[in-house]
């Protein structure tokens, strides 16, 4: 038996107080959300239950590989538990996805006008809407903005209902993560339970999927799951060869049309597969995979009816009215632009749009590269998945924390040593706590985290060893 299923007393003793440390901080930042405190409090309150949260699951993940799969979901449910009942933090996307389904539950076209020009600037509906997005169409696939449809249609145009269903559909998404993670982590000889850890236990996970509501967690899990389906494919004969790599395409496809990124996936799949196969068999695959996705396109498109015209909005993503400040293209154009402001000109939008085209050829570049070293069995798919991933992040026009999710997923997997591991682990810890759970001014935010800051360091250093506790004697 391994040891993933295997009883350790060392990890049975120490991953209890780690549980309910990190479950006391959820509760804690779902509390301070919702009580009418000032704002520095929510800030530094919130960012303090972050950190309990964030601390706890690094100390636990020195022992994840001897803690028992079921002992690790059920930590990921008790601490993501109290986030159901959670407003939306982090980010108000999720009033994004349902001012796209109330414009496609009218009748209009979600990919040729925004919020503020179909529903109206002054609708209900319209003012949930980050200002930023109100004159913005849908970037998102069919698959999705149909569901999204489905929700407005079922559960109203405002109030908790929608935002209860789309959080409801992206746990849907999460139980695919679950499954898929331990049976991908076998295939790469990555330890099932470090790569639950890893990869659904991560607080971007709970923070963006779960109290975020992000489609992310929706996309991940489908891909994820259709990778595990096409391997399986790929290990049997006949009928039952043809039927789980159709479905494994079925399932990605339909992750690529909730989030276009998804389509990577199935290329380094591609790549794995044609390797071991026959000349014939390399060109059923060169041909096949990609056939069956355009056919799921197709299919979900036309089923949908919301037409072809996401497409033509994926252009707009890079040239859209916010410039996200964690893109490195654009802080290489925000600092051409500053020095361009030294000497009067204006250079900002011009440098940015420069740099963002560097970036996409790049990137093209290295995932060319990624893809052939995958194809020479130098990678496995889905390290070369999970590398191309964090590709798209570093060379991509628009970086939010929650976009690290399609990364850590496929590297929570195809990364085996602990060093690396502990790379994404620890830009995990900083992403999850870089973005407060609400909004404030500069000066808020600011001595939100500096109360947080001074409170988490203080217990950090009364809990080192040695260190006296009240009346009790130190210990020597």
């Amino acid at each position: 038996m391994s040891d993933v299923t295997c009883e350790r007393p060392k990890a049975e003793v120490k991953a209890p107080s780690l549980r309910w440390s990190g479950f006391a901080g959820v509760v804690l930042l779902v509390l301070v959300t919702w009580l009418p405190l000032p704002a520095v409090l929510t800030v530094a309150l919130g960012v303090l239950g972050m950190a309990a949260f964030v601390l706890a699951w690094l100390r636990l993940g020195r022992r994840a590989a001897d803690i028992p799969v079921r002992r690790l979901y059920t930590v990921t449910a008790l601490c993501g538990l109290p986030l159901l009942a959670a407003r939306p933090l982090f980010s108000g996307d999720v009033y994004s996805y349902l001012a796209q389904g109330v414009i496609a539950d009218r009748g209009l076209d979600p990919y040729a006008f925004g919020p503020a020009t179909a529903l109206g600037a002054a609708s209900p509906v319209t003012l949930q809407v980050s200002h930023y997005w109100q004159d913005t169409p849908a970037p998102y696939g069919p698959a999705f903005v149909g569901l999204s449809r489905v929700i407005a249609h079922i559960a109203g145009e405002t109030g908790p209902g929608p935002v209860l269903l789309h959080r409801l559909v992206e746990l849907v998404g999460l139980v695919l993560l679950a499954w898929a993670l331990p049976r991908l982590a076998r295939r790469t000889g990555t330890s099932p339970s470090v790569a639950l850890w890893l990869g659904l236990l991560n607080p971007l996970v709970l923070w963006h999927v779960v109290a975020g509501v992000h489609n992310d967690g929706l996309m991940i899990g489908l891909t994820a799951a259709g990778l595990e389906v096409l391997h399986l494919g790929a290990e049997r004969t006949g009928f039952a060869r043809l039927a789980l790599i159709a479905a494994g395409v079925a399932l990605i496809g339909t992750g690529a049309n909730v989030k276009i990124v998804a389509v990577a996936a199935l290329g380094f799949a591609g790549a794995g597969l044609a390797r071991r196969a026959r000349p014939a068999g390399k060109a059923a695959v060169a041909l096949g995979l990609p056939a069956g996705l355009v056919l799921v396109t197709v299919v979900i498109t036309l089923g949908s009816g919301l037409g072809f015209g996401w497409v033509r909005t994926l252009a707009g993503v890079s040239t859209g009215p916010v410039h996200s400040w964690l893109a490195p293209t654009n802080e290489l154009g925000f600092l051409a632009g500053g020095l361009g402001s030294l000497a009067g000109l204006d250079l900002t939008d011009g440098a940015i749009r420069v740099f963002s085209a560097v970036g996409a050829l790049t990137g093209l570049v290295v995932g060319a590269r990624l893809l052939w070293l995958t194809y020479q069995g130098k990678l496995h798919p889905m390290l070369g998945t999970g590398l191309a991933f964090a590709a798209m992040l570093v060379l991509g026009p628009v970086v939010q924390p929650w976009y690290l999710l399609w990364t850590v997923a496929l590297l929570a997997v195809g990364l085996t040593t602990d060093r690396t591991r502990w790379i994404l682990a620890g830009v995990s810890a900083v992403l999850a706590l870089v973005l407060p759970p609400a909004g404030g001014g500069a000066i808020t935010l600011v001595a939100g985290y500096l109360i947080a800051a001074a409170v988490t360091a203080g217990a950090l250093y009364l809990r080192q060893p040695g260190r006296p506790r009240g009346r009790e004697p130190a210990r020597v």
